[in-house]
């Protein structure tokens, strides 16, 4: 007889309980599941986690609150749980004063896993709501060059296009980081004033973002927002008043050569986290931050090595907010990168952030005695978001205030962002957010995208390593550049721009793939039928089996386009496979023209083609705006694009009887037209 009696003394920590494994028993007996004994802590609980095995929970002693997806129960002994693979669960111990015991066991069963194959639905979480999109706004301090629009500028504008496909009522906005310090550091280079440096850049800026085709609803200057600097200092002066900062005086790094607090442009070394080099109180590497403590710390405007002075600043005590930010998180859309930056914030502790700096440049510190000092442009960036929802609601005349996106019930907000701003976004600002007001609902989901290189190497406004936008963009189309950069978009890894692959794969997948095949598309349905959209006739085996795979790459299209699991680089590959499966499958269709006696069937095969069709300017909709208005009115609809709400009719058929045009112009430059549009541009020069 074999017997293992329950031993704390072999216990180990996982999931946040305390663990005897029983089985497997090493030595002994294989099993074809695994247990354990585990033991909770007065006021602990497990992890809120879910895996692939099935799993029983055997109460033993004590009592507890089980939860599994969102239902809650209390438990206690006697009580037996199962939670289905993939459940989301916890189970948290109510006594104070006493452990609590259970049994667990789990095993795999892929019969029990939810069923992945099946055609899927985009998420509806979004449709018709009301959902603003927001991306971190420009620093007025440069141009934008394309490195800028590959990350949450273009991901912003496509989501917001994909969401009203899906039939929200999805408004993108953005605005000027007028009162970074980084600003009136370009300004000193320039010989200019903060807001004047401000004011060129903001200029070019917007102009770049109309080439790229970015679309907002509103771009705010936030120094001329009638209404920024009013919400800013009122969400400062909340905080300070409920109790929500600290002061702290201490030392700080200092300049004696140039007499300057050093933080941000005028401070540099290397990441106290990853060691990386650093410039300013993140690091652009690792993503955390480092209130300007770095190693070898120097000034950045003079170089001298950083001392140090007691300065006096109002501070965020962010790691009160621990536990709030971590259920947070279990509940919003993010890529993997993020989460686990969020956790390792978390194992780290969470630090204090200064709100207030010394300094003379942006929104003064609305407090007596604090005139030498101004707010960080990061606790500035919270209040931001409420001005954007109140400049957009102005412009539809609606009659509300910001509340109307960030407390409503049927509201949403999403954020699109570069990882190094990972820190501020995920976890400061929605802190920030939950100090201010419990009421207000934080963003569903984050957008992150990874460093966009340029021929391998960081973009460089400094070394002029870059593709600037507004000479790279007036000329060439704007959604062949768009497809490119979603065809290699710095989704979940640094990907890289380089001028011969983006000839190449413009030419590859658009002028040589894309194009022939609706020309000879719609050259068929004329010559055949008219130019009018045929009824379907009889099905073969193989049409049936075409229109399955219709559905199902509408699916994945759908998930690609959701919040939850956003991706143009996949919606542009999945275009690009729509095409190649549509053109094979009306190259074999052409053979039923020599059999009259099948034209039911041949009838049937142009209508799917033309299906194949509409739901490519479906799924490029939101990548390709103008190629999709342009191929959406050739297949014969009135609108000048694809209207809101349009992806719930995908699969339905082109109208029978609607007549098709060929299109005069090509869609798409090929390689020889786009090496000629590109030659002698400043950006293309860059690259020689």
């Amino acid at each position: 007889m074999l017997i293992r009696k329950l031993d704390p003394s072999t216990f180990f920590n996982a999931y946040g309980v305390d663990l005897q494994l029983l089985y497997p028993w090493e030595g002994t007996v294989k099993t074809p599941f695994g247990a354990a004994w585990a033991q909770i802590p007065p006021g602990g609980s497990t992890k809120h986690h879910n895996h692939q095995e099935g799993e029983t929970f055997f109460i033993m002693r004590g009592r507890g609150r089980m939860t599994v997806g969102e239902e809650s129960v209390e438990v206690e002994p006697g009580d037996v749980v199962f939670q289905t693979p993939f459940d989301k669960h916890t189970l948290v111990n109510l006594s104070d004063s006493e452990p609590l015991l259970f049994l667990t066991v789990w095993w795999e069963d892929k019969e029990l896993w939810p069923d992945e194959d099946a055609p899927a639905e985009p998420a509806a979480e979004p449709a018709r709501r009301r959902v603003l999109v927001t991306s971190a706004p420009p620093t007025p301090n440069g141009d934008l060059h394309l490195g800028h629009i590959s990350g949450p500028y273009l991901a912003a504008d496509v989501l917001t296009r994909a969401l009203r496909l899906d039939g929200a009522e999805a408004y993108y906005a953005c605005g000027s980081d007028d009162n970074s310090e980084y600003v009136k550091s370009k300004g000193a280079q320039l010989g200019l004033a903060p807001q004047p440096a401000a004011d060129r850049f903001i200029a070019s800026i917007e102009r770049s973002l109309g080439l790229a085709g970015i679309g907002m609803e509103v771009f705010v200057h936030a120094n001329e927002s009638p209404h920024h600097r009013q919400l800013v200092q009122d969400f400062f002066l909340k905080l300070y008043r409920d109790g929500k900062l600290v002061l702290r005086e201490g030392p700080s790094p200092w300049c004696e050569s140039c007499d300057l607090y050093l933080f941000e442009p005028w401070i540099a070394g290397t990441c106290p986290h990853c060691g990386s080099g650093v410039v300013g109180n993140t690091c652009e590497e690792c993503g955390r931050v480092n209130d300007a403590r770095v190693g070898s710390p120097r000034c950045n405007r003079c170089g001298n090595p950083a001392t140090e002075r007691k300065v006096r600043r109002l501070v965020f005590p962010l790691a009160d907010y621990g536990p709030i930010l971590r259920q947070y998180w279990e509940g919003t859309a993010m890529r993997p990168h993020l989460r686990t930056f969020c956790e390792k914030l978390l194992a780290d502790g969470l630090p204090e952030v200064a709100v207030t700096h010394l300094t003379d440049w942006g929104i003064p510190v609305p407090l007596a005695g604090w005139e030498d000092s101004r707010l960080y442009v990061w606790l500035e960036m919270a209040p931001r978001y409420f001005a954007y929802a109140r400049h957009v609601l102005e412009k539809l005349g609606t009659g509300e205030d910001w509340p109307a996106f960030w407390k409503a019930e049927d509201a949403r907000v999403m954020q699109c962002f570069g990882f190094d701003n990972s820190f501020y976004y995920a976890a400061f600002l929605p802190a920030l957010f939950r100090a201010f007001d419990p009421d207000i609902h934080l963003p569903t989901a984050f957008v992150v995208n990874e460093f966009y290189q340029l021929d391998g190497k960081k973009f460089s406004t400094s070394r002029q390593h870059a593709v600037w936008v507004n000479e790279f963009l007036d000329g060439v189309p704007a959604d062949v550049v768009r497809f490119y950069l979603s065809w290699v978009a710095p989704e979940t890894e640094t990907s890289n721009f380089s001028l011969p692959d983006f000839v190449a794969t413009a030419d590859r997948e658009l002028a040589g793939g894309w194009q022939p095949w609706l020309r000879e598309l719609f050259a068929k349905v004329h010559a055949e039928q008219g130019g009018k959209v045929p009824a379907t006739g009889d099905w073969t085996a193989e049409q049936r089996a075409f229109f399955g795979y219709l559905e199902r790459l509408a699916a994945e299209v759908g998930r690609a386009m959701a919040p939850e699991s956003f991706s143009p680089q996949q919606a542009a590959h999945l275009a690009s496979e729509l095409v190649r499966a549509a053109r094979r499958f009306g190259k074999a269709e052409n053979h039923w023209l020599g059999v009259p006696e099948r034209s039911q069937e041949r009838r049937t095969g142009l209508a799917l083609e033309l299906l194949a069709a509409k739901l490519l300017a479906l799924t490029v909709a939101p990548l390709m705006p103008d190629f999709a208005g342009r191929l959406w009115q050739d297949l014969g609809h009135p609108e000048a694009g694809p209207p809101a709400g349009s992806w719930a009719t995908r699969m339905e058929w082109v109208p029978e009887g609607q007549a098709v045009t060929t299109p005069a112009d090509p869609y798409f430059p090929d390689a020889r037209a786009l090496h000629e549009l590109v030659a002698g541009r400043a950006g293309a020069a860059v690259l020689a």
